[in-house]
């Protein structure tokens, strides 16, 4: 057998192997960007279920309902959390506020926020 005959098999070898690292490298540069993305739409899933469940509730309620929440990525060790649900609830809030799915209302000298159907 020639060695030419093994020159197509090496560079198709080659162009998979830069493919996968090319992947791999892509994937390792947007993951903060893509566990934070998870992480808003976790929130927003829970928060719009839990209004949807128990009615309008405070600011100081809904921290009880994002504190502990996380994200993570398939065959991935990393993972990003909620550890100042304050902090996270200053984000999450005005967003879904202004994407219309949920309401704030006053209710007597308190703020509260409700499902929005």
């Amino acid at each position: 057998m020639s060695i030419l005959q093994y020159i197509p098999y090496v560079l198709l070898f080659a162009l998979a192997t830069a493919i996968i690292y090319g992947w791999g490298l892509w994937r390792t540069q947007n993951q903060s960007r893509d566990l934070t993305a998870m992480l808003l739409a976790k929130g927003v899933s829970r928060v719009r279920k839990h209004l949807r469940r128990h009615g309008s509730m405070t600011r100081k309620e809904l921290e009880a309902v994002v504190k502990g929440l996380s994200a993570s990525q398939p065959f991935s060790s990393k993972r990003i959390g909620v550890t100042d649900p304050k902090q996270f609830l200053d984000s999450l809030l005005p967003y879904m506020c202004t994407q219309k799915l949920i309401e704030q209302r006053t209710e007597g000298s308190r703020i509260v926020y409700a499902y929005r159907k």
